[in-house]
């Protein structure tokens, strides 16, 4: 009985000393961290915008530092198979007390093609700026955007009173597709409207009018289009007179000037798309377009 509590102490006291033993050996230690409060580390903005519509202007690719004392130059490299983007100058510079930069991309625009998806990286070259925690290199993804071609004139007999300047767009493509920005906007359509105020109510922007010329001057667009504003509480869209079957006011939108487009379309109310039904004013209204650089619309429509 004693010689098995005498081997039992000695085991314990084997094993106890085992583990001072591995306890003095392996010392448990912290991975070592980049010390961003002695340090400083250039990085992607991960929070920026990474996709764009581009149409001629730079892109800004934006890059933060973790302080903002004293100057930094940072040099940048540029990725790109298509080799149709460059950098506009190989480093930015952080201004004192800035703790952001932006990177400049140029391009042609004319070598971009429409639908396709470019994309091409920025990133920091600086080994000593790089930093584990965060991104070095920035991301783009970008497509071909609608050339804005100047400001036109635009006029409408029915919802809004007066001539409204807005930008219009031309197509990518080459061909004569043209959209015009926000036709019928929250101010115009909320601006004093003689019989209709009151009665027009704005809700939601109509992002754009898209419309297309074919080689004889003739004008085409969509057959139903949601306006974005009720008239007494009721909805309101435009119709190509063809919805209707209407042959000789589809006829009238047409250029009747090099630069004057004439649109003809029936405005419709309450229009409900599941039974089909809607209320109308029995008639076409007309609207004008004045390309930039065209007759002023209210001397040539006598306004």
């Amino acid at each position: 009985m004693k010689k098995n509590i005498i081997s039992r102490v000695i085991l314990a006291s084997a094993f106890a000393l085992a583990l001072v033993s591995c306890s003095q050996e392996f010392k448990y230690e912290p991975a070592k961290a980049d010390d961003f409060s002695k340090s400083t580390y250039v990085g992607a903005d991960v929070n920026a915008k990474r996709s764009y519509e581009v149409s001629g202007d730079d892109i800004l690719v934006p890059f933060l530092r973790n302080t903002t004392e004293g100057t930094l130059e940072v040099t940048l490299a540029l990725e790109d198979t298509s080799g149709i983007f460059k950098l506009a100058t190989p480093t930015i510079t952080f201004a004192d007390g800035d703790s952001l930069a932006n990177a400049k991309v140029s391009y042609d625009y004319a070598d971009l093609v429409m639908d396709v998806v470019y994309r091409f990286n920025v990133e920091v070259t600086n080994e000593d700026l790089i930093s584990s925690f965060v991104p070095a290199t920035f991301p783009v993804s970008c497509i071909k955007a609608w050339e804005n071609i100047g400001i036109a004139q635009c006029w409408d007999q029915i919802w809004v009173w007066g001539v409204y300047e807005k930008t219009l767009l031309k197509s990518p493509d080459g061909s004569e597709k043209y959209r015009i920005v926000e036709p019928w906007s929250a101010a115009e359509i909320e601006a004093d409207l003689g019989e209709w105020e009151g009665a027009l109510e704005f809700v939601e922007q109509m992002p754009y009018f898209e419309f297309a010329i074919d080689d004889e001057g003739n004008i085409s667009y969509a057959r139903m289009t949601d306006l974005g504003f009720k008239y007494n509480g009721k909805t309101t869209h435009l119709w190509h007179p063809s919805v209707l079957k209407d042959a000789a006011s589809a006829a009238k939108n047409v250029m009747v000037d090099k630069k004057v487009a004439q649109l003809c379309w029936y405005p419709i109310i309450n229009y409900n798309p599941e039974a089909g039904s809607y209320s109308w004013f029995g008639q076409t209204t007309l609207a004008y377009i004045s390309f930039p650089g065209g007759p002023d619309l209210a001397e040539l429509l006598g306004l």
